[in-house]
């Protein structure tokens, strides 16, 4: 049986503010931690999450997209009037790098235009977005494309990374690397190229239909990724989330995991909720036998231990704590409606101060 152990930095930030001289309330505070992914065929994490390169299999190499999200092709020709040519106008030829002189092997954007693709797993620590451009020959209007990543696809999470063109030139195709910042992107799971050719740069040429704008050849990214061929019945992973309390006043801490099923709808190209017919518990969720500290009651993890705040100046190392969650599935209750389907378990931490009896009096599980 493999393990894997997936690490996920979530920090709680507390604050303490007045109400009045005569109200006493408890400060709280609470967020999200992400999603981690358990895959029956596939395991792999996002929403935030950093994968422990020290403790289970990780993949490195370079890594190209799985399929395409959304696309729209703008006009052809310097008056965009034209519509780009048939030929080269697959958005799927950009899942894969191939360096003939071919129109097939490259999709068009046309003016304006712009394409979404998606990476079957998070590629984490990237360093780079290599995007690859067909430009057939020397001395050709600058082409060039503003290139975008994202954790989730959704609006508002893209990161701007930089800009690719055609001038760096090798044989048929061109090159262009757009450097990472991997403090403000720690993984990616979507690329999204829009053209920015400007068309009057083209008045030298016909204006036809091979006056297209950005050519997209490939999409690449060097980095690290996580996945299990089998995730199988019997099998149990686990996850680590990091808690560090960066504010000034010592705190309870709980924290509350939930999980559920999910399959790929094709129509969609998106994953949907899935219900097993029987609705077994074939997943557990229980603190692993290393993750010191934490108590199971009434739905949450509690870590009974204070987590003492900076205002003493105490270290990081001692504002820092750790829950190891193992997460399993169950043997002959899993059957084969399992195959294929995505778990995808939620984490919520919320905090509170330790002072004044705030937990007790909120309903926390104390340890007396």
């Amino acid at each position: 049986m493999k393990r894997k152990v997936f690490m996920n930095i979530f920090i709680i930030v507390v604050c303490i503010a007045l109400i009045s001289a005569a109200t006493m309330a408890w400060f709280t505070d609470a967020d999200a931690a992400g999603e981690a992914v358990f895959t029956a065929g596939t395991v792999s994490i996002e929403a935030g999450r950093k994968i422990s390169l020290n403790d289970g299999d990780v993949v490195m190499g370079d890594f190209y997209p799985a399929r395409v999200t959304g696309s729209e092709q703008g006009p052809a020709g310097y008056l965009k009037n034209q519509t780009v040519k048939k030929v080269r106008s697959n958005p799927k030829a950009v899942l894969s790098l191939e360096t003939g002189k071919n129109e097939a092997n490259f999709f068009s954007l046309g003016f304006g235009g712009w394409i979404i693709v998606e990476f079957d797993h998070p590629v984490y620590a990237p360093e780079l977005v290599l995007v690859v451009e067909d430009t057939w020959g020397g001395n050709y209007p600058l082409e060039k494309a503003d290139v975008y990543v994202s954790t989730t696809g959704e609006d508002g999470s893209w990161v701007h990374v930089g800009t690719a063109d055609n001038h760096n030139l090798r044989q048929n195709q061109t090159y262009s690397e757009c450097t990472l910042n991997i403090e403000s992107v720690p993984y990616v799971r979507f690329v999204r190229v829009v053209d920015i050719t400007d068309a009057n740069d083209f008045t030298n040429y016909p204006n036809d239909n091979t006056v297209d704008g950005f050519d997209l050849n490939a999409i690449m990214i060097p980095g690290i990724t996580s996945e299990e061929d089998n995730w199988n019945p019997g099998d149990c992973n686990e996850s680590l989330y990091t808690i560090i309390n960066t504010g000034s006043k010592r705190i309870n801490l709980r924290g509350e995991v939930t999980g559920s099923w999910y399959e790929y709808d094709e129509e969609s190209n998106d994953w949907i909720s899935w219900t097993p017919d029987p609705d077994d518990s074939v997943v557990t969720i229980s603190p692993a036998d290393s993750s010191s500290g934490w108590v199971q009651q009434g739905g949450y993890f509690y870590y009974e231990p204070s987590i003492p705040g900076t205002y003493d100046g105490t270290p990081v190392e001692e504002r820092t704590v750790g829950l190891k969650l193992k997460v399993c599935l169950a043997g002959e209750e899993t059957d084969n409606q399992y195959q294929g389907k995505r778990y995808i378990l939620r984490a919520t931490f919320e905090a509170i101060q330790a002072s004044n009896g705030a937990a007790a009096s909120e309903g926390w599980y104390i340890n007396d």
